[in-house]
């Protein structure tokens, strides 16, 4: 009887001190120690639900802290050094999601109790070595006992123990689920981890709160600055449409000008396509008069023939006069024209005159002498003083 008094001690304990001396221990060690007895397994469920609660709030707490510590834009949090913390941190929130959805319905209904200890304590692992060292290798290297260990847990509950737990379930509870209404707990346990999850939730709600509020401010602070930029742009505006308008003023100006310039230009034209006409007309009179002064000279420089000296003794004067009236149709060309001969022309008209007085000479030379009996006298003495 002492021996079996002595081996009930611990058993003989309340609750409470039970969970305080099996709380030295871990979570794998208290998942193996529901074996015991059924003392034991209760107070060992209540353990491990209570694990799984408090491993929850500590990740929310050292995400918390590590938010604070992190830059809000998701650029700069790239090549922050802290990043690594927080893709390990949101790994780990994954997890427990995944893990509360897994078991947690069912220790809502008060069926099983979380089971797999062991991911609790790499949980608790993980986040411990992240507080302590400032660079972590990578998630996936750090996480990969944590990944297996929860995978293989979730897949062995729902392949051998949830089948089971479901055949247990009531009638109205299943009701219940299947229209996702909230079963209310009948155990303390149940209604600290509801606690525990509407603390949570309700943490998570006023962060959601107050970064909507902080988002809020950035878009009054954006509108601000772009109703600034849109005032300041309006001025702009309003200053490029006078500079417009004075433009559009200046081009029809020059419009006007450009146009009375054409309509000078055509009159313009129009005068030189009359004087071009009136010049041809003239060229062509001084060349007419031209090649007449030259048939002209080319008949005064021949001269008359020897055997008609009778033609120059009764027509005396005839050189006289066709050069004289050579002459004058020369000044009358002239006149006409506006003395615009050229100098060329000056110099034919000096080797003409030449020409022509040298043969007078030669006329007056080889003019047969008469006696003055014939009645000549008067006329070759006219001749031989001109």
């Amino acid at each position: 009887d002492k021996m079996a008094s002595k081996d009930c001690l611990i058993l003989c304990l309340p609750d409470e001190i039970v969970e305080i001396i099996l709380g030295y221990a871990t979570y794998e060690q208290i998942s193996n120690l529901r074996l015991v007895c059924r003392k034991f397994d209760q107070v060992c469920q209540h353990l491990l639900n209570q694990g799984f609660v408090k491993v929850d709030m500590y990740h929310a707490s050292c995400y918390k802290t590590l938010k604070a510590q992190l830059p809000r834009r998701e650029s700069e949090r790239r090549n922050h050094p802290m990043a690594r913390h927080a893709d390990i941190l949101s790994a780990i929130e994954t997890r427990l999601s995944l893990l509360g959805m897994t078991f947690m319905k069912y220790v809502d209904m008060n069926l099983c109790c979380f089971i797999p200890g062991k991911v609790v304590d790499e949980i608790y692992r993980v986040l411990r070595f992240i507080q302590d060292t400032p660079s972590p290798p990578r998630a996936h290297e750090l996480l990969q006992e944590l990944r297996d260990i929860s995978s293989m847990a979730m897949e062995y509950f729902d392949d051998k123990i949830a089948p089971t737990l479901k055949s247990k379930i009531p009638m109205e509870v299943s009701v219940r689920m299947t229209a996702n209404i909230p079963v209310p707990s009948t155990s303390g346990l149940d209604q600290y981890g509801q606690v525990a999850r509407l603390t949570q939730q309700v943490q998570n709600l006023k962060k959601d709160l107050t970064s909507s509020r902080t988002a809020l401010q950035e878009q009054r602070q954006k509108g601000a600055q772009q109703e600034k930029l849109l005032g300041s742009h309006t001025q702009q505006l309003g200053t490029l449409q006078k500079l417009v308008s004075l433009q559009r003023k200046c081009l029809n100006k020059q419009r006007r000008k450009t146009t009375q310039l054409q309509e000078v230009v055509t009159k313009q034209e129009q005068q030189l396509s009359q004087q071009e006409r009136q010049m041809a007309e003239q060229q062509r009179k001084i060349a007419a008069l031209d090649s007449r002064m030259d048939d002209i000279s080319n008949q005064l420089a021949k001269g008359p023939p020897h055997n008609a000296f009778n033609t120059d003794i009764c027509h005396p004067t005839s050189s006289s006069v066709g050069r004289t009236h050579h002459m004058s149709l020369r000044r009358s060309t002239c006149e006409t024209e506006g003395k615009k001969m050229s100098p060329k022309k000056t110099t034919d008209r000096k080797l003409i005159k030449r020409s022509l007085s040298y043969n007078d000479q030669a006329r007056q030379s080889t003019a047969p002498e008469f006696p003055a009996h014939i009645g000549f006298g008067k006329k070759k003495r006219k001749i031989e003083k001109v």
